[in-house]
């Protein structure tokens, strides 16, 4: 039997999805906010939306491999939550931060940032290029490499589920809203902020790395999930579960959403489509990552050759509000002013790894490009 491929592949799960769907006879029907057309669809597909024709390719490898490996597993302890067992072991934890990371990684938004950070960094090299050389050094901002759109988004997808164990000494919390109002869910949901550093200058505040990592994730409308660095945060009470009563908590919550998406916002109630076009009105300026880059040095090593050190980094956006449930623990609060890094052994070795695995990511796309000519 020849292998079924699967042509319209979800780039935010199903397995995820299906909770913020009403039941009905054809399957599970969320609405979404067409950002781009400024138009509501109504009782969509949960099968159809979400989704791009052979996102990570036409050979279904990282499609099978995040369904069996990724989405499989976690797809059980998600349900379990959403019913409200909130009891998790270790090994669920586990299997949600490979899920959470890889998420993070693997949508357009993703792409498009990951290919943003390597065009900031070639354009920062074009430039003292051309001044050198004697040309405008402004003509370096008219090139932009352009990558295989599938090739790339499986391999950051793929890179999210191997970073997953930079997570490990996060915990979790449960966010359960008990208001009136429901949590939304954008294309790109995985929202992550380092709120200790929300006023720190320096180029590693954006990593998974950093003291003061936080994440959020909607579940359902009802259920956010949460991992934070328990050193510098305290969530709700010592139990592992907050329930949320305040309306500006959701719209904080929500605001996230906003503020991470790319083209489409999804919703359970058409009640609320009024709603969550104020809520895009209000936040869709806030650029949440901007990249930065130059030259640290630039030495002449004689004949004629010049060694230069470029550099690029990411840089989040000044937020106001965190919910009223996350606190900095006072003894935390003197990290603020200097950047520091949860386990500096193991981002060492995790960043000699992501180096080899760049390289051998560029290679491969270099190759596949050499290939398409």
């Amino acid at each position: 039997m020849s292998k079924q491929i699967t042509k319209n592949q979800h780039y935010v799960p199903q397995c995820l999805l299906k909770h913020f769907g009403c039941d009905a006879r054809k399957g599970k029907k969320i609405n979404v906010f067409d950002i781009e057309r400024s138009v509501v669809r109504y009782n969509q597909s949960v099968k159809e939306v979400f989704s791009q024709n052979y996102f990570y390719g036409r050979d279904n490898e990282v499609e099978t491999f995040m369904a069996e490996e990724v989405e499989g597993p976690a797809s059980k302890i998600l349900d379990k939550i959403v019913d409200g067992d909130f009891n998790i072991v270790d090994e669920d934890v586990l299997t949600l931060h490979r899920f959470v990371l890889s998420l993070f990684c693997r949508t357009p938004e993703a792409s498009e940032r990951a290919s943003g950070f390597v065009n900031s960094h070639l354009e920062s090299t074009v430039r003292e290029l051309l001044s050198l050389n004697g040309f405008d050094p402004e003509e370096a901002s008219a090139g932009r490499l352009n990558f295989c759109q599938d090739r790339l988004a499986s391999l950051i997808t793929v890179q999210g589920v191997i970073d997953a164990i930079i997570l490990r000494d996060l915990r979790y919390h449960i966010i359960k809203n008990e208001t009136a109002s429901e949590f939304y869910i954008s294309d790109h949901p995985v929202f992550i902020y380092n709120w200790l550093y929300r006023d720190l200058e320096y180029p590693g505040v954006t990593s998974i790395t950093a003291l003061g990592l936080q994440i959020f994730l909607p579940l359902s409308p009802k259920i956010t999930l949460c991992f934070y660095d328990p050193k510098v945060y305290k969530y709700g009470q010592k139990s592992l579960v907050t329930c949320v009563s305040k309306d500006e908590d959701i719209e904080i919550l929500n605001s996230f959403q906003v503020i991470n998406s790319d083209s489409v916002i999804g919703f359970y109630s058409q009640q609320n489509e009024a709603h969550v076009r104020r809520l895009y009105e209000r936040y869709k300026n806030i650029n949440l990552h901007q990249y930065e880059s130059g030259i640290l040095s630039t030495e002449k090593e004689g004949k004629g050759r010049i060694r230069s050190t470029h550099f690029v980094f990411t840089r989040q956006a000044k937020l106001k509000k965190m919910p009223s449930f996350v606190k900095v623990k006072k003894k935390s609060r003197s990290y603020a002013s200097s950047y520091q890094e949860r386990d500096p052994e193991l981002s060492t070795k995790h960043m000699e790894f992501k180096r080899f695995m760049n390289e051998q990511r560029q290679r491969s796309i270099l190759e596949l490009d050499q290939g398409d000519r």
